[in-house]
């Protein structure tokens, strides 16, 4: 017998957990083996010193703050894959509304715009809508069969994302006791 296996046959002995065939094949390994009768014996005194500890109940608390601690950690992976998702989503809503974006002259214009105020104003949001509708008719053309549908998808990516992030933080919500 290896000492390998004897030392797994000293392990379930002191668990109480070895046949009484194998505590015969223990014994006769144990009077040949001086290394494994030495472990053999030192297992056995720890044993009896564990044995004859009391056994401790945590202080009073410790529950709570370990689940505070668990409740933490979940509510912050629950913001790091939220933040994850939700910048996916934004990510996938830019590139299906680019080829809009790049068909929009004038950003820059529209960008100076929105600091003036009134009329102005008024005036360059009505010319960015003409512009966007514009382009939407652009995009119905030679473009709207190879971008429109990109357009859609993405559309359609970012809402079940939002929504599967929706339910799924519902139901990660902690249970309050």
């Amino acid at each position: 017998m290896e000492c390998k296996e004897t030392l797994e046959r000293m392990m379930r002995a002191l668990d109480g957990e070895l046949p009484d065939e194998e505590w015969g094949i223990l014994k006769a390994h144990l009077k040949v083996c001086d290394p494994c009768r030495a472990q053999w014996e030192r297992l056995q005194a720890a044993e009896e010193v564990l044995s004859g500890a009391p056994i401790l109940s945590p202080p009073p608390g410790f529950v709570g703050r370990v689940m505070a601690q668990v409740d933490r950690r979940r509510a912050r992976q629950r913001a790091f894959f939220g933040s994850l998702a939700l910048a996916g989503s934004a990510l996938v809503l830019f590139i299906g509304f680019l080829p809009v974006l790049r068909a929009l002259p004038g950003w820059a214009g529209f960008l100076v715009a929105l600091s003036h105020s009134g009329s102005v104003l008024l005036e360059h949001l009505l010319g960015a809508a003409r512009l966007f509708l514009n382009s939407l008719g652009l995009l119905t053309g030679a473009l709207v069969i190879q971008t429109l549908p990109l357009a859609l998808c993405s559309l359609v990516t970012a809402l079940l994302l939002g929504s599967l992030w929706w339910g799924l933080l519902r139901r990660w919500q902690p249970v309050s006791s």
